[in-house]
Parts: C-alpha cells; sequence; structure tokens
C-alpha cells in the first residue's frame, strides 16, 4: 500500500525537467508586463484649459445669482440646490421690494413684488387654494424652485397669524395624541369617560361550565367552534369539572383568552364520572388526561402486587404519583363502594 503511493509521490528525471520548465515560464509571464507598459502621454494643454475656462464660467455664475439682491426676474425658476437659474424672459424684471407679509393670504401681486417667478406664484397659490397652511415660515423650503437665497431674503420677513397658526396645528395632531385626549377627559354630563363611550365594554353571559354545549362557548371572544368543542370534549374524558382553572388546561386555548371568559364562568352542582381503582380496566384508566399509561400501568402492577386498594389514598405510594398529581386527581377515583367525598 505505501509503495503504491509512494509512486504516486515521486517524479522521474524527465518530469522534474517539466515541472521546472512550467515554472520558469509562469515567472516569465508574470514579470514581462512590468517592462512593456505602454508610455505616458503628454497631458493636452487644450483640454486642460477648457475645463479652467468652464470653472471660472461655473464659478463667476454662482456668485453673479447669490449676489444680485436687487432685480429678480419674474419668470425665473430657482432650485433648492443653488445651482444656478434658468431665465424664462432675460429682457422682463420687476424691482423686488421686501415688506412684512402673511403667506397665507399674500396675493399674486404681492408674491411678484417680492420677486419671486410666475410659475412659483401659481404654484403657491395653488397649494393655498386646495387647502394648505402654512404654519410656520420654515414651510417655504418645501416648494420646489424657490432658491436657496429668496428663501434666506424672505425668511425674516414672513409673519403668521396666530388663528392661521392654531388651525395648522390643529391639523398636525397625530391621531394617537387627539385619542389619548378623549380617553383622559370626562363627559360633563354624565360623568362616563370618553373610552367607555367610545369603545363599550361588552358582557356576556354567566356560563356552568359542567353544562355549557360548543354554541354557548361560542359566545366568547377568541373562542372557535372547533375549540368550543375541544372544551366539551376535554370535559367529558375528564369526567366534568370540579374547577373553572381546569377550563384553561384545555389544549390550544390561549391563557390570555381564558383569563377574558374566566369572569363569567361559574361552576354549578357537578357529579364527577370516578373510577374504580380495583375494577377498572387499564384502557379505561388511561383514556383519563390526569392517569394515562404510566399512573395505569403503576395502579395495575399495585394491584397484582398487594390484592387492591383499601382505600384512594394508597394511590400516593406509587411512585409514579406525587402530591401534587394526587390532588388532581382524587376527585375522580373511588375503591368499591367507597364514594370519595
Amino acid at each position: 500500500m505505501w509503495e503504491m503511493i509512494r509512486g504516486y509521490l515521486t517524479f522521474n528525471r524527465k518530469e522534474r525537467f517539466g515541472v521546472l520548465f512550467l515554472l520558469i515560464v509562469i515567472t516569465v509571464l508574470f514579470v514581462l508586463p512590468y517592462f512593456f507598459r505602454p508610455p505616458i502621454g503628454k497631458p493636452d494643454i487644450s483640454a486642460t484649459e477648457k475645463m479652467k475656462e468652464g470653472i471660472q464660467k461655473f464659478e463667476s455664475r454662482e456668485t453673479g445669482s447669490s449676489s444680485d439682491a436687487v432685480k429678480y426676474n419674474r419668470n425665473t425658476d430657482y432650485d433648492h440646490s443653488g445651482s444656478g437659474e434658468t431665465e424664462t424672459e432675460k429682457n422682463r424684471t420687476v424691482p423686488a421690494s421686501l415688506f412684512y407679509f402673511d403667506p397665507n393670504n399674500l396675493n399674486a401681486t404681492g408674491w411678484h413684488k417680492l420677486g419671486l417667478s410666475d410659475r412659483l406664484t401659481h404654484t403657491i397659490l395653488n397649494y393655498i387654494g386646495k387647502g394648505g397652511h402654512f404654519e410656520r415660515p420654515e414651510d417655504l423650503k418645501r416648494f420646489y424652485g424657490l432658491h436657496r437665497s429668496d428663501y434666506e431674503r424672505l425668511f425674516p420677513f414672513v409673519r403668521i397669524s396666530k388663528s392661521e397658526q392654531r388651525i395648522g396645528q390643529v391639523q398636525m395632531i397625530p391621531l394617537k395624541s387627539l385619542t389619548r385626549s378623549l380617553y383622559s377627559k370626562t363627559d360633563s354630563s354624565s360623568g362616563a369617560n370618553y373610552r367607555s363611550l367610545l369603545y363599550p365594554t361588552k358582557k356576556y353571559a354567566f356560563t356552568d361550565i359542567n353544562q355549557a354545549d360548543s354554541e354557548r362557548w361560542l359566545q366568547f371572544p377568541g373562542i372557535g367552534a372547533k375549540l368550543a368543542s375541544r372544551i366539551v370534549r376535554y370535559r367529558e374524558s375528564l369526567g366534568g369539572f370540579y374547577s373553572v382553572e381546569q377550563v384553561g388546561e384545555t389544549f390550544g386555548l390561549p391563557d390570555s383568552s381564558f383569563q377574558k371568559i374566566k369572569p363569567y364562568l361559574q361552576l354549578g352542582i357537578f357529579n364527577l364520572k370516578r373510577i374504580d381503582l380495583n375494577t377498572s380496566s387499564k384502557e379505561i384508566l388511561q383514556s383519563h388526561p390526569y392517569i394515562r399509561w404510566q399512573i395505569a400501568n403503576g395502579i395495575i402492577a399495585y394491584r397484582l402486587q398487594h390484592g387492591g386498594f383499601q382505600s384512594v389514598e394508597e394511590l400516593i405510594q406509587l411512585a409514579q404519583v406525587d402530591s401534587g398529581k394526587f390532588r388532581r386527581l382524587r376527585p375522580y377515583l373511588e375503591v368499591g363502594v367507597d364514594k370519595v367525598r
């Protein structure tokens, strides 16, 4: 075995020369590009000059647009980025004048006097006409086309009336805050809380857990047809409920749903179906939810070893039954004619 593996790991003279030649070729191909790089040409002087001229024009246009504080083209729109202006009518300019104004009540003539273009004026008036409101001076920034310099120029002169501010504040109250405020108030006539008026608590009929059928269980929230049938079947497999808490043991019934319906559950007069420890078969014992197969096997083994149970209390001697399980089981057990009370 070792000789066969060694044959794959060794090379003869011809193979060693082949590997060496292959390594030399790879090294040459790897190093060769460093000796044949294309020469770097001289920079294009004309292209460089054109780029410099473009930069100078851009900077001069920026300076001109920011320093022009006397005349504004009425038909000129600006963008928010401050990158420049697009003139629609170069031959018509209107001297801009500054005055205190309320943007919610200003007409088109007033916006023109402030130096805004026809298009931007139409946009603002259309916004107000559709029910929009300026709540604070900063709302001017929301309009696309208003130059940054125009905003900074007009901002100190904005005066919004208190009535408009109150309208805007009412419109901007979040629904959650409004609902919370309603809950905290009470009706002056009845003294009832608004929460109870808006969401009255639904009341359900009191139900005897040992007499209720599937239809009766359907009245409660969170209990559908399948869960209602499961509660009834669980009650029958137990032999009846002796505590309201046993309803919460039903498979698939969330504890949250059980806590909601618990105040409406009642325990009337009940007659539990009991199991005789000495005569019940293994199948009957295993069918009870509190016994199952482990305890059932222990009961059968105890009967064979001791000849039967003398009292129900002997069940606690089984290794499978602790005090907690015994307390749950005892109401369902009996020995002969000795009925458990």
